[in-house]
């Protein structure tokens, strides 16, 4: 039965091919009820282009019903017409054709689009893009502004800096991009029974491996990954930001290290952040002996079937997961787990692992007295549990700087940042949210009727501090990567594979061998704009 059921579902995976992309799977929608194909582009129509893949549209044409409503108040002649796509390039593409073939206002996409930032910061007379400073400091509720809602963790991927100092704003996020740890419940239940966290808690690392351990000695697999795409990266980074800080994070993106006189310097040396190995090192030992012995030559469509079948416990993954896995799997039993946090932090603050677990239990409320340690070091965990993957940075919407519909496009980007908006976004994605401080969790109405899947993942929103890709930073922006070896495969392929496997020391070791001993350097602070 599970051998039909896994065919079954690889079969309507081919629909819709899913590669390392931010959204996940694509989807159609025949139905789409904002269809403008053969309206007219004029001054009273705010026309959007949205991307269509994991996350879907839904949320989209439930803002676009509740905003339609609103503008119609005043104007009776507002419409909206919307356009669906399932590549990102299409959508820029389509801003890029510009006036004359464009008839798009709004945009909604999930691909990097700096290029057009630093464009329309450079030559604002040509600008494509139109800016969004007015929405940010909007305050949609009366008290305070966008930009003051949003977590500075993520504020700082949006905020642009132009000649006179003054900051710029040109695309916001229209999701709380999510990226943690998941776990298949049936398959823990099945081993361990209904209360298997509190026999096998999921706190730190070194928990994580115990439990692997413990599901071994059953014959289970604790976790799957697919041969080529990249997925374990929403571990092992964040484990690096815990160990360093986001601060250490955004000089890394920088080129700037600390050197021995305690001044910031610019230079390889960045590469030496011990968090840098203690972050692979986890994840080696999480997986050796641990991992779905055919990972390395399966897919991603069959890898991602495969674990909501049961053939492993844990997989990390977005919070758009089950949105691609609602048709052939409507009643999983998988949740979102908060990150684990890498037990070498403990060791860097001089905790035991037992002192970093009840650390973990007061920062989650499941204990109210603080354990025996320094508020110094209990500040830093408290950071370390809240840093989450995140895509936010990627999953923005935009203006069109020539659309007609350019004043509408702003209201509706102030009105999806209102609660109003906030809570028809919740209430249509029943699960993700927007990163605008509505609290799902207090809103009975809503939160009520949220499975655990959708509460699990708010659960992470709601208190992350968020790790990225710094493309928004010089060496970031240049297209640098934490793991040079992540280029040739992913790490988890890299540390598992039978010939040729890497040991945690020599990935991480491998940039810096690389960048020191070249002009690879040189040409990265060149290419980053740092020097001429």
């Amino acid at each position: 039965m599970k051998m039909k059921k896994l065919i079954s579902v690889l079969l309507g995976a081919l629909m819709c091919l899913s590669t390392a992309t931010f959204a996940g799977c694509s989807v159609t929608d025949p139905d789409n009820p904002y269809d403008g194909a053969n309206k007219a582009d004029t001054e009273n129509t705010l026309d959007i282009l949205t991307l269509n893949k994991g996350y879907g549209v839904n949320w989209l044409y439930a803002l676009a019903d509740a905003f339609t409503a609103k503008q119609r108040e005043t104007n009776p002649n507002f419409e909206i017409t919307i356009r669906t796509e399932t590549e990102d390039a299409t959508i820029t593409a389509t801003l890029e054709n510009g006036l004359e073939y464009c008839k798009y206002d709004l945009f909604f996409t999930g691909t990097d689009v700096l290029p057009f930032i630093k464009s329309s910061m450079a030559s604002p007379a040509t600008a494509l893009l139109a800016e969004l400073s007015d929405v940010y400091n909007n305050a949609p509720d009366g008290d305070r502004a966008v930009k003051e809602l949003m977590d500075e963790s993520l504020l700082v991927a949006f905020e642009k800096e132009k000649e006179n100092g003054d900051k710029a704003y040109y695309t916001i996020p229209w999701i709380n991009s999510t990226s943690s740890l998941l776990v298949n419940d049936d398959v823990m239940i099945k081993a361990f029974g209904a209360d298997w966290q509190k026999t096998y808690p999921v706190r730190t690392t070194d928990e994580l491996v115990t439990v692997a351990e413990a599901l071994k000695a059953k014959g289970i697999s604790a976790f799957i990954h697919a041969a080529e795409t990249h997925y374990y990266n929403a571990l092992y980074e964040p484990w690096w930001a815990q160990y360093e800080g986001l601060d250490a994070v955004a000089d890394f993106y920088s080129g700037k290290y600390t050197n021995a006189s305690g001044d910031s310097a610019i230079g390889p040396e960045i590469f030496l952040q011990e968090g840098r190995l203690k972050a692979v090192e986890a994840l080696e030992e999480v997986l050796t002996g641990h991992f779905y012995s055919a990972s390395n030559n399966i897919g991603w469509n069959e890898t991602q079937t495969r674990f909501m079948l049961g053939d492993a416990a844990f997989f990390p993954n977005g919070d758009w997961h089950n949105y691609e896995m609602a048709e052939a799997f409507p009643s999983s039993n998988v949740r979102m787990l908060r990150m684990p946090v890498l037990s070498s932090l403990g060791e860097k603050l001089q905790i035991t692992e037992a002192q970093l677990c009840a650390a973990i239990d007061y920062v989650d409320g499941t204990i109210t007295q603080k354990p025996a340690i320094s508020d110094e070091a209990m500040e830093k965990i408290r950071e370390a549990r809240n840093i989450t993957f995140s895509y936010s940075n990627y999953h923005t919407a935009f203006a069109a700087s020539y659309g007609k519909g350019l004043n509408y496009a702003k209201e509706f980007l102030k009105f999806m940042t209102s609660i109003e908006g906030q809570r028809v976004f919740a209430k249509s994605m029943q699960g993700s949210t927007l990163p605008y401080g509505y609290d799902v969790s207090s809103d009975p109405e809503i939160w009520n009727g949220y499975n655990a899947w959708a509460k699990s993942c708010y659960g992470v929103a709601k208190s992350a501090k968020y790790y990225f890709r710094r493309n928004d930073l010089p060496l970031g922006g240049a297209g640098l990567v934490p793991y040079r070896m992540s280029n040739d495969a992913p790490l988890e392929v890299l540390l598992t594979r039978s010939n040729n496997r890497k040991t945690a020391k020599e990935i991480a070791d491998a940039d810096y061998a690389y960048y020191s001993n070249s002009t690879a350097w040189t040409s990265l602070l060149r290419q980053a704009g740092i020097i001429r």
